[in-house]
């Protein structure tokens, strides 16, 4: 910033380009992300920088070999340019020398006996629920309190769907969780998760027609909790983080279903409606599909005022 705090043209330059790329991002499909993060990064290079704290990158997997387990790699863990596993503790791949791995991050050892419960329980979570994949869970400590990343991974391969109607597909979440412990008043602990999933759908066939489905929904929870005179205890956030975590995924997977889906299965049965197009019937219909579809919950604009200088 200029003396006296006031921005020059360059920063209200590169603040409006970095508005204008969020917009289209909102706009474009999320499975290419990663393609038109790069392809706008080459157009205005300070985007590359500028857009990290405002997008989430997709998840990428790493096998612990200790433990022979998958888990999640990204920010959350990384240190080093290396990731740190939830099952060992130890970095992969490891670093060379033992002082360098010394020096990485870990949680305290508070943290780290209530990660490795968080991540067995969340391990069986996403078994229950997505019947396989990957999950892991990252804390590490703040001034008051503690935070979070839970994290799940859900490829569907080529051809390995039962009903072959989806040829592949990703489903991503990102639960960031904030919580507040009082020094003051240690029975009583603030909660705010941050909630961000990313879905993509492919039921292309050689011989039919193409099937595309991509989406990315973002949501917030806040929970507050007081335990009274009785002393809060790290099983008390189990129960709460869990379940404000399991509540969000619900209420995300039904409005996939009862929006995102629905709109794509009306649009697609006007399309199909072959019969109907003979005495217009069926360009009505399709008209007023697209229209229903353009009005409903369009992107919200991105304020350039509310960006960081």
């Amino acid at each position: 910033a200029a003396p006296g705090g006031e921005i020059t043209e360059a920063q209200s330059v590169e603040r409006r380009q970095t508005a204008a790329a969020l917009g289209l991002l909102q706009r474009l499909p999320p499975q290419d992300l990663e393609a038109n993060i790069a392809a706008l990064s080459k157009i205005a290079p300070h985007l590359e920088k500028a857009l990290e704290p405002y997008v989430t990158r997709p998840l990428q997997l790493k096998r612990d070999p200790e433990n022979n387990l998958y888990f999640v790699a990204c920010e959350y863990n990384c240190d080093g340019g290396t990731h740190r596993s939830p099952w060992s503790n130890a970095y992969v791949p490891a670093p060379p020398g033992g002082e360098a791995e010394e020096a990485l991050f870990r949680p305290s050892e508070r943290l780290r006996r209530l990660e490795e419960t968080f991540n067995e329980v969340f391990d069986a979570y996403k078994t229950m629920y997505y019947d396989g994949g990957v999950s892991s869970v990252y804390l590490w400590d703040l001034d008051e309190g503690f935070a979070g990343a839970f994290l799940i991974r859900k490829e569907l391969a080529s051809g390995s769907a039962a009903d072959k109607v989806v040829e592949k597909g990703l489903w991503e979440s990102v639960h960031m969780m904030e919580v507040r412990e009082s020094a003051s008043t240690s029975s009583v602990a603030e909660y705010k998760l941050s909630t961000t999933v990313r879905v993509h759908l492919d039921s292309s066939e050689p011989s039919k027609n193409e099937n595309e489905l991509g989406a990315l929904v973002t949501r917030q929870a806040e929970s507050r909790y007081n335990r009274g005179k009785k002393a809060l205890g790290d099983d008390v956030h189990l129960l709460q983080m869990g379940k404000m975590i399991e509540d969000m995924e619900i209420s995300i997977r039904q409005s996939l279903d009862s929006l995102q889906m629905a709109k794509q299965r009306e649009v697609l049965n006007a399309l199909r409606c072959v019969d109907g197009f003979a005495d217009g019937s069926g360009q009505r219909r399709l008209a007023g599909a697209k229209e229903s579809q353009v009005d409903s919950a369009p992107p919200a604009p991105v304020d350039v005022t509310a960006l960081p200088a």
